[in-house]
């Protein structure tokens, strides 16, 4: 006699037990460190989501004269009258910076500036510089900053046979329909003077040059 085949339906039934009993198994069992195991899956083993390193932020910027300026409380920054530093190679340590207070009824303060942080802020003492009417400067008008000033000190330097040690520099504006100004003595490696070039802040052209004869394409 013939065996009996089993109904579709016990087939079914079974097959389906079975893969209940190896989803239970499949959870039961210890997953790789890092892997995880879907709750809504049978068995299915996923590859961890791999983090890439954040790239490194950008290096503060130079201690250049427009970093100096921006780096002021907003309520300096429109009533900047003058910007110094000495001892520039290119960069100085520190910007010496005059500000009126325009939230303080203009009253002057001078403000040093390192590393992209005013490290002091006083009221000034002296009375002719408090007094003196100046044209503040505009940071966002200072198109040339006092390392591209360098740039173009340093050729004409050169041009006159002489190797530049160190700078101070100086920006101011004269007028509100004028431009501002940068001035920039120089030094050499024996920390003499050697003469001194003026030039636009906005756009880099020199206006004059006492003590350097030559000036490369003039």
């Amino acid at each position: 006699m013939l065996a009996r085949m089993p109904s579709v339906k016990s087939l079914l039934t079974v097959i389906s037990l079975a893969v209940a009993s190896g989803a239970a198994f499949a959870q039961n069992q210890p997953q790789p460190t890092g892997w995880v195991v879907e709750d809504n899956s049978i068995g299915v083993i996923q590859q961890p989501v791999v983090v890439q390193p954040q790239p490194a932020p950008p290096a503060p910027p130079p201690n250049w004269a427009v970093a100096a300026m921006l780096a002021l409380d907003p309520k300096y920054v429109g009533g900047i009258v003058d910007v110094t530093a000495s001892g520039g190679t290119p960069e100085p340590k520190q910007w010496i910076i005059l500000a009126r207070d325009t939230s303080n009824q203009g009253v002057l303060h001078r403000l040093t500036v390192a590393d992209g942080q005013v490290i002091a802020d006083v009221p000034s003492l002296n009375l002719v510089e408090s007094m003196r009417q100046r044209v503040s400067i505009d940071p966002q008008a200072v198109q040339v900053d006092s390392g591209d000033a360098y740039l173009v000190v340093e050729p004409i330097a050169a041009a006159n046979g002489k190797i530049i040690g160190h700078v101070d520099y100086s920006l101011h504006q004269e007028a509100s329909d004028t431009a501002p100004i940068w001035t920039l003595n120089c030094f050499d490696l024996n920390g003499v003077y050697i003469g001194k070039v003026n030039l636009l802040a906005t756009t880099g052209n020199v206006l004059s040059s006492p003590g350097f004869k030559n000036v490369p394409g003039n």
